[in-house]
């Protein structure tokens, strides 16, 4: 497109600063692209100020997107389409989709007081791939170590699923994995791989809502708590008010795991509850998250790392310690 970089940039400011709130998209935009892009003509005012959004952002070389001030602009793009975009999320997940969390995960769940189970529950578990893979490694780890989990999905398709640990080879959640990938941890029947039982056993599953005040009483205290990739399908609010709500399922000094939050939501959720982070691993484990590419231009992107942040430890970690007596947070 013969558009100077200036103009282009101006557009993009005022889509991103929120001119689609009320329905005022830049005129002269909609002109550019209409006239320079085929089939665009038929796009509707908010996808039509998406498009220019995207041909912009990449457009741009990848070392001017690291430049402090473009990344600022990228946060204001990415406030937008987590303002302007539908949520929702997927029945799906991947065995050891970020390895160096799970790692870490089973490392304080070892150090935790022995001679007792470890009470573990993933919240939205999907189809059982985390779950499975936690505790595959911390029995690996530590065969002896007694193991209380629990996986939780609203949606009991994907609990049954998770229940059965059967995987057709087609399916993303064993994408790359065959039966001696990990020790003892599938079984090739035909065209699937399946959870083998000393995996399985002490692992139970249920459906319910993280979201849910009962929760806490139906299910008891946890040693580890994983939510892990729904909260960024919410609301801020919503995903607030959940975020409060499992803090009342960590036992106290247990752990909560949260990946795929609203960061500044996340943020304000340490700081006032007095959670913890655990820093080790942290920018290992928040390169090895998937949705990096995704950011600015949708709501599960993820940003960049900024340790200048004033509150990066809180905003970039996604393993938190609790505070004592946090399980009777009101």
């Amino acid at each position: 497109m013969s558009v100077t970089l200036n103009r282009i940039g101006r557009i993009l400011w005022n889509v991103a600063t929120g001119a689609e709130e009320s329905r005022q998209y830049p005129a002269r935009a909609a002109e550019i692209l209409r006239r320079r892009v085929p089939g665009i003509r038929s796009l509707k005012p908010q996808a039509l100020a998406d498009r220019a959004i995207e041909m912009f952002w990449n457009g741009l070389p990848t070392r001017v997107r690291s430049w402090k001030y473009t990344e600022d602009l990228g946060r204001r793009i990415h406030r937008r389409a987590s303002r302007v975009h539908p949520r929702g999320g997927a029945c799906y997940t991947r065995f050891f989709r970020n390895l160096p969390q799970l790692g870490l995960i089973r490392d304080l769940a070892l150090d935790m007081a022995p001679g007792r189970p470890v009470k573990i529950v993933s919240l939205g578990c999907s189809t059982g791939a985390e779950l499975y893979s936690l505790v595959w490694l911390i029995r690996t780890a530590r065969p002896a170590q007694q193991i209380q989990a629990l996986g939780i999905d609203t949606a009991e398709e994907c609990v049954q699923a998770a229940s059965r640990g059967v995987y057709p080879f087609r399916v993303v959640e064993v994408a790359g994995l065959s039966e001696t990938s990990h020790e003892r941890f599938f079984s090739k029947q035909g065209k699937t791989l399946v959870v083998q039982d000393w995996v399985k056993e002490g692992v139970s599953w249920a459906t319910g809502d993280a979201c849910s005040p009962e929760l806490a009483a139906r299910f008891g205290l946890q040693d580890v708590v994983v939510a892990n990739n729904f909260l960024s399908h919410m609301s801020a609010e919503r995903a607030e008010g959940c975020l409060r709500n499992l803090a009342r399922l960590v036992a106290p000094n247990g752990v909560l795991v949260v990946s795929g939050a609203d960061l500044d939501v996340r943020t304000k959720f340490v700081r006032e509850l007095g959670f913890i982070p655990v820093t080790a691993k942290c920018e290992e484990i928040y390169a090895a998250e998937d949705v990096h590419a995704a950011w600015p231009l949708y709501a599960w992107g993820l940003e960049p790392m900024d340790r200048t942040h004033e509150d990066w430890p809180a905003r970039y970690v996604t393993l938190f310690r609790a505070p004592p007596m946090v399980g009777m947070a009101k």
